[in-house]
């Protein structure tokens, strides 16, 4: 590609992710029409009523307050879309909650892009910044926009970890933000117990954040976590547009389906770890974009908004090309707007392709040597 098309690319992607930052500025975005009204819901109950965080009756009445009386169009549970992030979650909303439904929804989305860009930029460095801009101007981040999802955090607790990659009791503690989502993150975590010997540092600054969120939740209500996995089970529902193979475990009989779950996460979670460790070298670049696109795939609970850390994925890795880019946003839409089970059997597809794709088991021909003002 010529030096002149290149920056033609990269000026067009800054304005879709300047257009992004924008979007949720303006008067016609309806921010109760996303998941912002289940964490003002879970902000309100944590700082009020903490012992009911996940009363799916008591949210009922709450987010009915935050709606202000109008129902979600969305599949919900018991006609709410519920809290069910980890009480911490809850913690983090709370300053934005205070500024009340529609203020602070919009402020709780551009907070979650700037973590989500700090994240893309942290992961590349020391390259430009401009090689953060196919992932970010995706299809994927414009989801976690329209949907106030925090995968922000996650993306940048694990950018962060990557440039603090020396010191490993650091990386640990950055690493604590994933914990927003910790489904998202099964492989890397099962990687490290793995590899307990010698990146011990990593896992004590993980273990370390882990407990500084848990205490301060537990000092509020300290049967939260018994309560969070009591709800957890709600968010398999077999209309979900879920993109994770042990999702696949819905075609299930009731009684079946706990169980299937938990073979399907543990047959990916082998197969993750596995490709990861068959480009182990001295580039750690491919091995660690596997673990994370694979945390998606692997996920017990995932979304077409979680397409965000396969996105990070290519770009860790580094050799994505235009089309590769193109393909992630295409199967990210479709999930996203496809009815089940189809997002599952395209989020099954697009993720295990990158993760192939990664490890070299599919190629594309050479684009060829770049032209020598490129170089």
């Amino acid at each position: 590609m010529s030096e002149r098309w290149r920056w033609r690319g990269n000026i067009a992607l800054l304005g879709v992710s300047l257009a992004f930052f924008l979007f949720p500025l303006l008067p016609n975005d309806d921010v109760v029409n996303s998941d912002w009204p289940a964490f003002a819901t879970g902000a309100r109950l944590i700082a009020q009523d903490p012992a009911h965080l996940y009363d799916l009756d008591v949210q009922k009445r709450v987010e009915s307050e935050v709606t202000g009386g109008r129902v979600l169009v969305s599949l919900g549970i018991k006609g709410i879309l519920p809290f069910l992030a980890p009480a911490w979650v809850a913690l983090i909303a709370v300053p934005f909650e205070l500024l009340g439904t529609d203020a602070g929804g919009r402020a709780w989305i551009i907070f979650g892009l700037l973590c989500l860009g700090g994240g893309l930029w942290l992961a590349i460095r020391p390259r430009p910044p401009t090689r953060l801009l196919p992932a970010f101007a995706s299809v994927p981040t414009a989801l976690v926009m329209l949907n106030a999802q925090v995968d922000g955090l996650v993306v940048l607790g694990i950018g962060a970890a990557l440039a603090l990659w020396p010191r490993r009791f650091l990386v640990g503690l950055a690493l604590g933000l994933t914990l927003v989502k910790p489904q998202l993150v099964l492989p890397l975590g099962v990687a490290l117990l793995l590899l307990a010997r010698s990146e011990w540092k990593v896992i004590a600054g993980w273990a370390t954040s882990g407990l500084l969120l848990l205490a301060s939740t537990l000092a509020l209500n300290p049967h939260w976590v018994f309560d969070w996995l009591g709800q957890t089970r709600s968010t398999v529902q077999t209309g979900a547009r879920e993109i994770d193979l042990p999702h696949l475990a819905v075609v299930l009989p009731d009684r079946l389906q706990g169980p299937g779950i938990a073979v399907l996460t543990a047959l990916a979670l082998i197969a993750v770890l596995w490709l990861a460790n068959r480009v182990r070298g001295q580039d750690m670049r491919p091995g660690i974009a596997i673990l994370i696109a694979g945390g998606v795939l692997a996920a017990p609970h995932a979304l077409p908004t979680d397409m965000t850390l396969v996105a990070l994925a290519l770009l860790v890795w580094g050799e994505a090309r235009w089309f590769e880019w193109l393909g992630l946003s295409v199967a990210a839409l479709v999930a996203a707007l496809a009815l089940a089970p189809a997002p599952a059997l395209i989020g099954v597809v697009a993720i295990g392709w990158v993760c192939l794709r990664v490890a070299g088991w599919l190629t594309w021909p050479s684009p060829g040597p770049a032209p020598s003002s490129a170089r």
